[in-house]
């Protein structure tokens, strides 16, 4: 059942009979917004709460656990979430009402393998990208000879996040329940890239940058622009300050070019403009994002951007350039089709989705699928078999019922495979952007080579290729961000080396011959963008029409010692 339809809908509380004699054993996946097992359950009925499982550290799936404590019941969560839940509602503590965070910990249980809930039902957790340490989880159900198994997705998607892993829909495992969040979002990808370009644009601008975001998002914009600037040998200094650093701290990360202050004193101290800030909340309302934004919020020179999940209202009016990036990070239709069809489960449980984005689903796939929006509670599996929705034709049922799953098991027979291994939600070592969700040929055709920051110690400009690696060491990335000759050791050939050579001696005459004047570019926002002359000359009039020649590549130093480039 719903355990909170009227509100996120991304609560669900499971019901199993005939595991203990009389009682039924209740398993809360998630406590959204308004969520109480006191309303759900019903004693006199001998239904008891015997574990509740978080799938991660959001607030829309946290917000009532303190209102779920029923029975002494063990709140399970993957290893790494349940690791930073303290850190977490020490900060949600400060925005929102959350009661009993003591005893919630008290009853937190980390589990990172197959975990008995009571005698019959055990609980496996398994990744499910969407945001760092993040996890969906597996039941199996045994009665007899029976078994069953039903998985809880969570928030999902297939990309990593901060170096987590994604949700693999390939499991050794045949899924006869999927109860599945149907959050979608089409944009998640390109807005990401363009929120990464845009901080790594303005910091190579002169510009001192705040990123704001939750400490999760921050964690994970943090993750791929220390990463980024690393495989371009680019320097990139992020400072990470309040709950983002201290979950930074908590979980063990060690990122190129990133450093964490939980704590600061004077906020001029980890604001700097050859680098980036981040900071929460999303909006610069209170906390550390308050204090370092009353710093740059009348410097026409410094960018706030707001990375928002949700829910808040950016802040627009400024004296510095704002930005804001709306950033939602669920799987795109198609990849929740392909979850479905992939899986081919005898029920799906549409969760998350309320009205007509719920209701699309219904006669969707070749399961039953359950898209209601009350507090009934609906039987699923019961002495006679599958119980289909009443809304289902039964032809409708009779082709479920008749169909097989990808492994050719017919549907509700006995799992034989549950003791293969299952995908753990550990973070994994190697860097892999592209499936962090960064569009990599976007970001080169945005970032030419070479102008975040320094080039590293004893290499040239001439030395670096697209990616910033130079081409005496490394042709090519792991990453998939390629130097100029991706996939050879060997040089160029003399024609293309002398065409190379031509234009840069060009460019060269023209900045030695030509009359120039330093400018400055400054981003007005509506898509306008203005030059600053250092020195203009006298004769210029406002409105008058000039031609400006940008060299690309020349780069000159100003007064405050920042590298600027000059047209």
């Amino acid at each position: 059942m719903h355990a909170n339809p009227y509100s996120g809908r991304e609560s669900v509380l499971l019901r199993v009979d005939g595991l203990l004699a009389d009682q039924t054993v209740c398993v809360l996946v998630d406590a959204g917004a308004n969520v109480s097992t006191t309303d759900l359950l019903d004693e006199d009925a001998n239904e008891y709460l015997s574990a509740v499982c978080l799938t991660h550290a959001h607030l829309d799936h946290y917000q009532s656990l303190g209102t779920t404590l029923d029975h002494a019941a063990p709140v399970y969560a993957a290893t790494d979430t349940a690791q930073m839940l303290e850190d977490v509602f020490a900060a949600g503590a400060d925005h929102y009402e959350l009661s009993n965070t003591d005893r919630v910990l008290e009853q937190l249980e980390p589990i990172a393998e197959w975990t008995q809930v009571v005698p019959g039902l055990r609980v496996h957790p398994v990744p499910a990208g969407h945001t760092p340490g993040a996890a969906g989880f597996l039941f199996d159900v045994t009665d007899g000879d029976e078994r069953r198994t039903i998985l809880v997705t969570g928030d999902f998607t297939n990309r990593r996040a901060a170096g987590y892993p994604g949700f693999d829909p390939d499991l050794p495992v045949d899924v006869d329940v999927l109860v599945l969040t149907a959050a979608t979002s089409e944009a998640y990808e390109p807005t990401l890239t363009d929120a990464v370009a845009t901080i790594c644009e303005r910091v190579r601008a002169g510009s001192t940058v705040l990123a704001t975001a939750s400490g999760l998002t921050g964690l994970q914009i943090a993750y791929l622009l220390g990463h980024l600037a690393d495989h371009r040998d680019e320097t990139l200094p992020i400072t990470l300050v309040g709950h983002v650093a201290k979950l930074y701290d908590r979980l063990d990360y060690t990122v190129p070019n990133v450093e964490a202050t939980p704590e600061f004193a004077d906020p001029t101290d980890v604001l700097a403009a050859d680098g980036v800030t981040i900071a929460g909340p999303e909006v610069p309302v209170d906390g550390s994002a308050e204090r370092l934004f009353g710093i740059i919020s009348d410097d026409p020179g410094a960018t706030l951007v707001q990375l928002i999940n949700g829910g808040s209202f950016p802040v627009t009016s400024a004296a510095c350039t704002t930005y804001q990036f709306s950033l939602s990070n669920h799987p795109t239709p198609e990849t929740l089709d392909g979850v479905v069809e992939g899986l081919s489960p005898v029920h799906v449980v549409i969760t998350h989705q309320q009205g007509a984005a719920a209701d699309q689903y219904k006669d969707k796939y070749d399961s039953f699928v359950w898209a209601t929006d009350d507090t009934t509670c609906y039987t699923l599996l019961d002495e006679s078999g599958w119980t289909p929705p009443p809304w289902v034709t039964e032809s409708t049922t009779r082709r479920v019922q008749a169909g097989t799953n990808t492994s050719g098991r017919q549907l509700g027979d006995a799992v034989e495979d549950l003791e293969m291994p299952l995908p753990n939600v550990t973070r994994v070592d190697d860097v892999d952007l592209g499936a962090e969700g960064l569009d990599l040929e976007r970001l080169r055709d945005r970032l030419p080579t070479g102008r975040v920051g320094q080039p590293p110690d004893g290499a040239s400009d001439d030395q670096q290729g697209d990616d910033g690696s130079t081409a005496a060491t490394e042709s090519v990335r792991a990453d998939g961000m390629a130097g100029e000759w991706a996939g050879t050791t060997d040089e160029p050939d003399v024609e293309t080396a002398l065409t190379s050579i031509d234009a840069r001696l060009e460019r060269i005459e023209t900045a030695v011959t030509d009359r120039g004047i330093g400018a400055r570019v400054v981003d007005a926002g509506d898509d306008t963008l203005l030059l600053r002359l250092d020195n203009p000359p006298e004769h210029l009039e406002h409105g008058q029409r000039l031609r400006v020649l940008l060299q690309d590549g020349v780069v000159s130093e100003n007064a405050d010692g920042h590298a600027d480039r000059e047209s």
